[in-house]
């Protein structure tokens, strides 16, 4: 974290509640170097597009599990998900759930079983499947802001949007309208907002 703070880029932390009590807000400051934090339940969607990527420095083996199972009544995954959706680069380390990191050895706990090894690394593999980007502490990661593709709002999303009773339909800018999709919502008196 204290390596993030060097490059020329905004970082906000958000801490579960259940750091907080491991490490006291103090604590947390001292050892990232950071004091913008931000608790995860007032993460939103719009806040959310002001973010070009989410770093997860810890992989605990309740957050992959709770990844995986998509459990979204947890604020952090409810987080990573709608990033993930919305085409927002997650990227973690994955010392804390690869059973066959240096991290592990060094810490004793590269002596069990099998299964439970090939079970770690299958739930890894399905983290970089959900589109994760998994990284070792030695990788120099690229956090320069990635291009993101342009949404597309089409005839059938206008028309959705008025089956569920919505006068305004709110977009991101540079969003493609297809003109089917702007003589629908003309017609049906939807309002487009760009934000």
């Amino acid at each position: 974290m204290k390596h993030l703070l060097q490059e020329d880029i905004t970082l906000r932390m958000a801490a579960e509640e259940e750091m907080l009590i491991q490490f006291p807000l103090e604590e947390l400051v001292f050892q990232t170097g950071n004091d913008d934090l931000i608790s995860p339940s007032m993460i939103n969607n719009q806040l959310l597009d002001h973010f070009d990527e989410i770093l997860l420095p810890i992989l605990s083996f309740s957050l992959i599990a709770d990844l995986l199972a998509l459990n979204e009544q947890r604020p952090l995954v409810r987080i990573i998900l709608m990033a993930l959706l919305k085409g927002k680069r997650v990227t973690a380390l994955k010392a804390g759930g690869d059973p066959f990191s240096q991290y592990w050895k060094l810490n004793g706990m590269d002596k069990g079983p099998d299964f439970l090894k090939r079970k770690l690394n299958g739930q890894m593999a399905e983290l970089k499947m959900l589109g994760i980007r998994l990284i070792d502490f030695n990788d120099k990661a690229d956090y320069t802001a990635q291009q993101m593709k342009k949404t597309v709002i089409s005839d059938d999303t206008v028309r959705f949007a008025y089956l569920n009773k919505l006068n305004h339909l709110t977009v991101p800018k540079g969003a493609i309208i297809t003109p089917l999709a702007r003589d629908t919502a003309k017609e049906l008196k939807i309002e487009i907002i760009f934000h």
